[in-house]
């Protein structure tokens, strides 16, 4: 679209070339404005009927050589305000008539525009009106898609949330009667009770780490040290890696900023994928985490010398009840992502040519 804009400025010498959208309001999608055009700028609305392209019709172009002279203009303000002395419009009409916005060329000065310039501009502005009717031929079936998969998601996950909660308080009920039932029983019962009991702390743990995924608790964040976090992940973990035989290394740039974290939360992270890191390797293998400062970005990447994930399965990796473990529930890298969106972060798990690695990028402070 930009070099239609261009194209458009070389053939008729005007100092500003814009897209102007129609709809509720008038709206520039896009811009091409030379020294000493034009005040207008990307992103400017204002209401249609204040807007000299609403004057534009699907089957007209707009021809005004002198703004402040022309009976249809002289009363528009925004006008004067944007510095508009000439103006030259095309309607921007999609495949399937309906007028999607104009082809504007404008310029501070009074100018009388040519039948060839005029021509050239409807030209410009058909070939603009074949463009975006092919894109959105592709694009809003796409958006449309997404848009009804996240509805369906909001709702399973509100009714998912509000059963947690419903599950969980008559539980605590069943296990204080429970509590109470076995007190002065034999051993025997003893026994059973805890097992009940075990089971019954399972489930609420199940429960608490669903909410956290559905309604993940605001970070407490200070201003951290993502390093000593990651050393002192890897200080519990390192006695589990060494009897599978497995090294853990962190290598750090020489300078990275301190960053406003939730500690705890992000230990919870690093601990659940270096714990899996380990699971997937199984014996005699290596772990290597970066923590690299990129500007505005604190980088990590935690690479293992596993199998990786098989191709079938790589994208439902980090779908809540997703495992491909065992004993798994599938809500430990759910979580992870959680948290690190609670952080203004961005979180992705890749096959690596040796093994996975899980990305993870933390906004810096200033």
């Amino acid at each position: 679209m930009t070099d239609i804009l261009q194209i458009a400025i070389d053939l008729i010498k005007s100092r500003t070339v814009f897209i102007g959208t129609l709809d509720d309001v008038f709206s520039i999608m896009k811009i091409v404005n030379s020294e000493g055009g034009s005040l207008l700028h990307e992103g400017l609305t204002l209401p249609i009927e204040l807007s000299i392209c609403n004057l534009v019709t699907c089957e007209e172009s707009l021809v005004i050589s002198d703004t402040k002279c022309d009976v249809r203009t002289k009363h528009l303000q925004a006008i004067y305000d944007a510095d508009v002395g000439s103006y030259l419009g095309a309607p921007i009409v999609l495949e399937n008539g309906k007028l999607f916005g104009t082809l504007c060329v404008v310029d501070p000065n009074p100018q009388t525009f040519t039948e060839q310039e005029v021509s050239s501009i409807k030209r410009l502005a058909n070939v603009l009106g074949t463009i975006i009717s092919q894109q959105q031929q592709v694009i809003i079936p796409e958006f449309e898609e997404k848009i009804q998969h996240l509805d369906k998601l909001a709702l399973v996950g509100q009714l998912a949330a509000g059963l947690a909660h419903e599950i969980r308080n008559p539980m605590q009920s069943v296990k204080g009667f429970i509590q109470f039932l076995f007190e002065e029983h034999n051993q025997t019962s003893s026994h059973i009770k805890d097992l009940v009991l075990t089971e019954l702390n399972r489930m609420n743990e199940l429960i608490s780490d669903f909410l956290l995924v559905t309604q993940p608790t605001a970070p407490k964040k200070t201003l951290t040290s993502i390093t000593d976090v990651m050393q002192a992940t890897i200080g519990v973990l390192q006695s589990e890696a060494n009897l599978h035989n497995i090294s853990i290394c962190l290598e750090t740039d020489d300078y990275v900023p301190k960053l406003w974290l939730d500690a705890s939360q992000i230990k919870q992270v690093f601990l659940n994928i270096i714990k899996n890191a380990i699971e997937a390797i199984g014996h005699n293998g290596k772990i290597a985490v970066y923590v690299q400062n990129k500007e505005d970005t604190v980088c990590l990447f935690i690479k293992d010398s596993g199998p990786g994930i098989p191709l079938s399965i790589i994208n439902k990796i980090g779908d809540p009840f997703f495992s491909t473990k065992d004993e798994g529930v599938g809500l430990g890298l759910s979580i992870c992502q959680s948290i690190i969106k609670e952080h203004q972060g961005f979180m992705s798990i890749a096959n690596d040519y040796e093994g996975t690695v899980v990305s993870i990028q933390l906004p810096a402070t200033s």
